[in-house]
């Protein structure tokens, strides 16, 4: 986002910047999922419903998940879940 001009921009903005073709949004937040509804969906979106997890966890997670959840990109599935 640092790089985007957006590190302190608001969800709307940054849901906003990623309808750009190749730009996923990574959040652990459901307001980006949330603003599908009234506003279309953006490029992408994967979504980490992992809770409340340590670093070390969510690598590990993410470790197991993450070439699926890729492939689920790749092929233009707009909203990839990984959970725990």
């Amino acid at each position: 986002l640092r790089d985007l001009g957006l590190r302190d921009a608001e969800d709307i903005d940054i849901f906003n910047a990623a309808r750009n073709p190749g730009m996923v949004i990574v959040s652990k937040d459901s307001d980006f999922v949330e603003l599908v509804t009234p506003l279309g969906t953006p490029s992408q979106i994967l979504w980490l419903t992992c809770g409340n997890v340590t670093n070390r966890n969510l690598r590990l997670i993410l470790s197991n998940t993450f070439a699926e959840a890729l492939r689920m990109l790749e092929v233009g599935e707009a909203i990839v879940e990984i959970s725990d």
